[in-house]
């Protein structure tokens, strides 16, 4: 029998990647920006990931969508990316079919069997541990209710230094020079950079992911010894610390046997942060704590459409994170 195909998908607040896969390897895939819907809006997120479908080889019969993505929040935010999903589907020309949603760090969570930690830094926070039977989760809930020690909180942390800088309420700082390169041109060439700035990140939804891309230069400017954005690089990681004993105290993971400690988002490919991280994490779970950067969402998606196919592990993973999951034939009753 032929192997009926799978779309896979995996995003956050400032990518997404889109995969056609069988039930035990991907065969394509593609990658552009977010398809958050709180990232760049609801019109966005629908066209970019309409835009990727396409984009992948048409004309092959899909069993179903498997989607772990940071804008699946909360229970309604699966249900609305379950939604959103659908319609671009439809615009792709692509017919109805079973969709599962839940949250992006979920597929981390199933890398291994013994106890395990997922700590996500990328545009935002997600904090997520395992132990046996029991899932907790942390963080993930956007910008104004937490993300601290993210992309977004990190650069707006980083720029709100740069304006203190700049009026003189606090002090100078190499951000301010970085500042000056990553905002776009502006025509009026006499501006004052906080004018620049004000224009650069108020703007529409899509301004989030923007206002991120400032991150990487807080990054390079501790690295090479400003002391304002090396004091944000140790704000940052005491956040990522704090989330990932949050987690593990929930699913009683004690120091006697340290976790799998999994590393993933843009920003923990950083030495300059996650060495931070990790010095913070030893001393909470000791010597013999494993670090392991992710994989790529493959492995980790496919993992998850297994997972589908029992509703018990579905509805218990459903009791810890927010999970959509339409029925599917052939699932074990």
């Amino acid at each position: 029998m032929i192997d009926r195909h799978w779309l896979l998908i995996e995003g956050g607040g400032s990518r997404t990647w889109v995969a056609l896969a069988t039930g035990g390897s991907v065969l394509t895939e593609r990658e552009g920006p977010s398809s958050s819907p709180r990232s760049v809006g609801h019109d966005q997120a629908h066209d970019t990931l309409a835009g990727l479908v396409r984009a992948l080889p048409h004309g092959k019969p899909l069993r179903g969508v498997v989607a772990a993505h940071g804008a699946a929040s909360t229970r309604a935010c699966a249900d609305e990316f379950a939604a959103l999903t659908r319609r671009a589907l439809a615009s792709a020309g692509h017919p109805r079919v079973p969709v599962l949603v839940t949250n992006d760090i979920v597929p981390l969570l199933l890398d291994c069997d013994g106890p395990m930690c997922v700590v996500i830094c990328g545009t935002g926070t997600g904090f997520a541990a395992r132990n046996g039977d029991r899932w907790a989760r942390a963080s993930g809930l956007e910008w104004l209710l937490s993300d601290e020690g993210g992309g977004h909180d990190l650069a707006a942390r980083a720029l709100r230094a740069v304006v203190r800088a700049l009026d003189g309420r606090g002090p100078a700082t190499a951000l301010v020079g970085a500042a000056r390169r990553w905002c776009p041109p502006d025509p009026c060439a006499d501006s004052f950079l906080g004018e620049t700035l004000f224009h650069a990140v108020h703007g529409d939804p899509a301004r989030k992911p923007y206002v991120a891309s400032f991150a990487p230069f807080v990054l390079d400017a501790a690295r090479s010894g400003d002391p304002v954005a090396a004091g944000l690089l140790d704000d940052a990681a005491r956040e990522l610390a704090e989330g990932a004993e949050a987690v593990c105290r929930a699913v009683e993971i004690a120091g006697a046997v340290p976790p799998v400690l999994v590393l993933a988002g843009s920003l923990l490919h950083s030495d300059v942060l996650r060495e931070r991280f990790l010095d913070r994490a030893r001393a909470q779970f000791g010597d013999g704590v494993v670090p392991r950067v992710a994989a790529g969402p493959g492995p980790g998606l496919l993992h998850l459409l297994d997972l589908w196919r029992d509703p018990a592990a579905i509805a218990a993973l459903g009791r810890a994170m927010p999970v959509h999951a339409d029925p599917i034939p052939g699932s074990r009753s």
